[in-house]
């Protein structure tokens, strides 16, 4: 995974990222432009962003689906982070791969958000799901010795992917 998604991951969990509060509180925007991209209505912060949004928040439903698993939504950033290593079991493969989905997830929301801002551009929740496979498939691909599985398989069923299915 590249260096610029571990440091952007560093800070999420640091609630260091520029969201809209953050950039408020640093007296860069005005009060009144804090309200989140995605329309909702409320102010955008790390956690409403990546935890709370009523549409952002259906990225991480449809992951869960296509994962199989199931899960509640913490309170915080740090919180979901350990309950993604957490809820993985005991085999540090499948602690690994959730761990990507997460990195993955995260980055796909916070380059969608940056999207809706700074260039207009709006994809659908379904196509942000698209967007976390593919983007966790190529860093499967770029960090795995030996990987005989497609992009099909990946998105059919990641787990069979890791031998752990």
């Amino acid at each position: 995974m590249p260096l610029k998604v571990l440091v952007f991951s560093w800070r999420l969990l640091r609630n260091r990222i520029p969201t809209k509060d953050n950039l408020y509180r640093r007296r860069i925007i005005q009060e009144e432009a804090q309200l989140c991209i995605s329309g909702c209505g409320k102010i955008e912060t790390t956690y409403h962003l990546f935890l709370h949004c009523d549409v952002f928040g259906q990225v991480w439903q449809l992951v869960y689906l296509w994962l199989g698993v199931f899960s509640y939504t913490p309170f915080t950033i740090l919180d979901y982070y350990l309950q993604i290593g957490s809820s993985s079991g005991i085999a540090k493969s499948r602690c690994s791969f959730m761990y990507l989905i997460w990195f993955a997830s995260t980055w796909v929301i916070w380059k969608e958000r940056n999207a809706r801002i700074f260039h207009a551009k709006e994809s659908s929740i379904p196509q942000l799901l698209e967007n976390i496979k593919l983007l966790s498939f190529s860093w499967f691909k770029a960090y795995s010795v030996i990987c005989y599985y497609n992009y099909y398989d990946w998105c059919h069923n990641p787990f069979a992917c890791l031998g752990i299915g």
